[in-house]
């Protein structure tokens, strides 16, 4: 064999060579874009399950959030304003049914309903120091606490005449530090924190 053939011959060789290595890194480089494609939807899929995870956490959370409201505001009812009258004095009976200690508890206002002279109240000064005390620091499950009231008229004057109803209202503490206030018939509602 010549040398032309020889060139010829190797650079068939070297084509042939060029060849496999370009379809071997052809193949490879498909091999690697079917990979990576596998990859992203194996990560999409892996978000989607993330995403789904959180949802269900945060769907729990609000969920358990609520019951615990729920429980707060079931407890909360169960603290109860009874009115009563005796001389000349609204006798306010706060009541803890609640199975949980409250704090801060205070008689916020007494508002005579109806027509009257009634204008302002202030614990009845003729009692002792237990009946004409108005707030408390804490009131346990299942006690009470009872203040006698006079009812002034527009120049600060004792009203013997008692009104038949009056709207009372009290606030307190719960056990979780959520504050609460009760009005006579309407319940209990969340109220913001009271500044001493």
């Amino acid at each position: 064999m010549n040398a032309e053939t020889w060139i010829a011959l190797a650079a068939v060789v070297i084509a042939v060579a060029a060849a496999v290595v370009s379809i071997h890194q052809a193949k490879t480089a498909k091999d690697s874009a079917r990979a990576a494609q596998e990859q992203v939807v194996a990560a999409k899929e892996a978000n989607q399950l993330t995403r789904q995870q959180m949802a269900q956490q945060a769907m729990q959370e609000r969920h358990q959030a609520a019951e615990a409201e729920q429980a707060s505001q079931r407890e909360a009812e169960k603290v109860r304003v009874e009115l009563g009258g005796n001389g000349g004095s609204l006798t306010v009976r706060i009541a803890n049914h609640s199975y949980r200690p409250i704090s801060d508890v205070q008689l916020v206002d007494v508002a005579p309903e109806g027509k009257g002279p009634w204008r302002s109240w202030k614990p009845n000064p003729n009692v002792g120091s237990k009946l004409s005390t108005t707030s408390w620091p804490l009131l346990h499950p299942e006690r009470d606490e009872t203040v006698a009231v006079w009812l002034l008229d527009e120049d600060g004057g004792h009203v013997r005449k008692l009104p038949r109803s009056a709207s009372v209202e009290i606030r307190f503490r719960d056990d979780d530090g959520q504050w609460w206030s009760v009005v006579t018939g309407t319940g209990a509602h969340r109220v913001a924190p009271t500044t001493p």
